[in-house]
């Protein structure tokens, strides 16, 4: 690869949104906005139902931030008939969590535990009043609904623009993995760039399409892109060693996994 043709991959890696997913696209996604709510001095989550009574005693763990201790166990120990909070058993559920209040009222919870069917529970800290809504039903891979705070009810809903977010995420995967080839100084670069772009590709499309069992298709459809490609180069890059090959596929998938979720939080 010519000195130009790298700083050019350089620069694209720096200036591409760092938020979207690498190498597995984007991830199921709820972003909630609140109306009609006067105070910024809240919490806001999102419930599930446990049907079982099993998660309810999980442990106590929060992946987001801007909550003390004390708002963290108040979540955690509400249990309405069942519907529990997630965003306060990582180990239950994966899910990153924005249950901070803030002043433009809007909030962002994604990852494999990004929940099909929930309700939202906000805590007003300035009256000691706690709401929750219906349930609801996630339509969409990545959505987005408007919550009326007066009623809780939903007033709107909208899908993100996924398609577009998973190609993003597509090309910063392809040159991620062409750079760590020049590292590995493996050459082949167009081999390379074509069998990501059909790897990657059909991952994205098989996780859009299964978001139901996300993580199990995550699991499943990222050792197929890894035997994949490794059967792919071992066939076309003769004169390169075989645990060469494989050294570079394996770091080049981690990588990109690794940094995905690193990105996301």
């Amino acid at each position: 690869m010519n000195r130009k043709l790298f700083i050019i991959l350089i620069v694209c890696l720096l200036i591409l949104p760092l938020k979207v997913r690498a190498d597995i696209g984007p991830k199921p996604s709820i972003d909630v906005k609140v109306d009609n709510l006067k105070t910024s001095n809240y919490l806001i989550d999102l419930f599930v139902y446990d049907k079982d009574g099993k998660d309810y005693s999980s442990e106590k763990s929060y992946n987001g931030e801007g909550l003390t201790e004390e708002q963290i166990t108040k979540l955690y120990e509400l249990n309405y008939e069942g519907w529990i909070s997630e965003s306060t058993r990582w180990s239950s559920y994966l899910l990153f969590a924005d249950c901070a209040g803030n002043k433009d009222h809007t909030h962002h919870f994604s990852y494999f535990g990004t929940p099909t069917k929930y309700k939202v529970v906000i805590i007003n800290n300035d009256t000691g009043e706690i709401k929750i809504s219906n349930e609801i039903v996630r339509e969409d891979f990545n959505s987005s609904i408007t919550i009326d705070y007066k009623t809780m009810n939903t007033i709107s809903k909208q899908s993100n623009n996924t398609i577009i977010k998973a190609l993003i995420a597509l090309i910063l995967t392809i040159i991620i993995e062409v750079l760590i080839a020049h590292l590995f100084k493996m050459g082949y670069y167009k081999i390379i760039t074509i069998t990501n772009l059909i790897t990657n590709l059909g991952l994205q499309i098989l996780l859009l399409l299964l978001t139901k069992n996300f993580l199990l298709t995550f699991i499943i459809g990222e050792l197929i892109v890894i035997i994949c490609e490794l059967l792919v180069y071992l066939y076309r890059f003769r004169d390169l060693s075989k645990l060469k090959i494989a050294l570079y596929t394996m770091c080049a998938n981690v990588a990109t996994i690794i940094i995905s979720i690193l990105t996301l939080k």
